[in-house]
């Protein structure tokens, strides 16, 4: 019998876009794609530990589309303005919710969390601990949420050091990779830029710039997937949960093609 290949799906960060994800894993899952590992940055770190404890996201699908813009608004807890804008406090007791209390070693596929260390700018790979913990690091954008201590760092937004970690999972032993991408075109829509908008695009910014550096690095080929989610700064637009999880189908849908060629290249390599 033909040993199969371990394949390994990174989930890049985006926002509210990332939720894209969700999509993008429903149309692999419903296609009998197996994924053997993943790594995840920002809101992809969330739907990535979902994913590697339940192996399933139909549920938080459910829970993503009950939810109306009010009930994400209530999320947001102000704060001192020393600090950070949100608190992060309502934010991560919701995702205890989601996320059970689990580890990293309740996971029943490797997972890696990116983080970035703000006193050294440093990517750290976090694969160990409380599953919450990476993700509340991983998802703390500067200057939005305060930077997140786990033992003696001082850590922040995954997407800061890489947006789209390939080189992780590539690191992580798989032997075909797909990736899910979100950083912007280098030019969008911005009419009337409030204070969030000014700063949100130009995270983005950085993480495109990043992200480009970094997938440059990566010596090997790897399957990318960009959903489509129009060429407007939709960072934080969590009411559009439905039609960025759309977009994700849809996308994937179209790369399914090549997953399949990478398939067909790899048993081809075996026989020789």
């Amino acid at each position: 019998m033909n040993k199969q290949p371990k394949i390994g799906l990174v989930l890049g960060g985006g926002g509210a876009k990332g939720l894209a994800s969700i999509g993008v894993l429903n149309v692999l899952l419903s296609k009998k794609i197996p994924i053997h590992c993943v790594a995840g940055t920002s809101i992809g770190s969330l739907i990535g530990a979902y994913y590697a404890i339940n192996l399933e996201v139909k549920t938080l699908e459910d829970l993503v589309n009950k939810m109306n813009k009010k009930d994400f608004i209530k999320l947001i807890d102000l704060t001192s303005p020393k600090k950070s804008l949100i608190g992060g406090r309502k934010i991560k007791r919701f995702l205890k919710k989601i996320i059970n209390k689990k580890y990293f070693s309740d996971t029943k596929i490797p997972l890696t969390i990116v983080a970035t260390d703000l006193r050294t700018g440093k990517e750290i790979r976090l694969k160990k601990g409380k599953l919450i913990d990476a993700i509340m690091a991983s998802i703390s954008i500067p200057g939005i949420f305060p930077p997140y201590k786990i033992n003696d760092r001082l850590l922040v937004d995954g997407g800061i050091s890489n947006p789209t970690p390939i080189d992780v999972i590539d690191e992580m032993g798989a032997d075909i990779i797909i990736a899910v991408d979100f950083t912007l075109p280098e030019k969008i829509k911005l009419r009337s830029p409030t204070i969030i908008d000014t700063v949100m695009r130009s995270f983005e910014i950085l993480r495109g710039q990043t992200a480009k550096l970094r997938m440059l690095e990566v010596k090997r080929d790897f399957i990318l997937i960009k959903p489509k989610l129009s060429t407007e700064s939709k960072f934080i637009r969590y009411d559009l949960a439905k039609d960025f999880m759309k977009q994700g189908e849809l996308a994937a849908k179209k790369i399914l093609p090549k997953i399949q060629k990478a398939l067909n290249k790899y048993f081809e390599n075996k026989k020789k």
